[in-house]
């Protein structure tokens, strides 16, 4: 039995959807860091498999692995934050 995609309607997003997808997407993240105290391994890891299973949902499993491939060897550059531990 196949599974049941979500829709898609990649074609239609915007530069401007993805920008805001990602602003609303980190503002969250920054609260749950700054107002909740939240560990950044908690959020990033979170945040992290909810991406891998929304990505397992909609891909076959060649897509999602080289979907993994291109994540893991994405250049990816820090944010410019001061690196201090509140616990």
């Amino acid at each position: 039995m196949e599974k049941e995609k979500m829709p898609s309607q990649l074609s239609e997003v915007t530069e401007e959807d993805t920008r805001k997808c990602y602003d609303d997407l980190f503002e969250h993240a920054m609260h749950l860091l700054n107002d909740h105290q939240k560990p950044v391994e908690l959020v990033a890891g979170t945040m992290m498999a909810i991406a891998q299973r929304l990505y397992k949902t909609q891909l076959d499993e060649d897509e999602y692995e080289e979907m993994m491939n291109i994540v893991k060897d994405a250049p990816v550059k820090p944010y410019n934050v001061k690196k201090v531990r509140l616990n």
